[in-house]
């Protein structure tokens, strides 16, 4: 139970990152 719930946690906590780095990404070269 608490092994697939941290699974998942990881799964949802690695895309929110590679989401706010796309997004970072984006906002840096909409200031260049």
């Amino acid at each position: 139970m608490f092994l697939i719930f941290s699974k998942r946690l990881g799964c949802l906590s690695s895309t929110a990152i590679s989401v706010g780095v796309s997004l970072l990404l984006l906002h840096l070269l909409g200031w260049l």
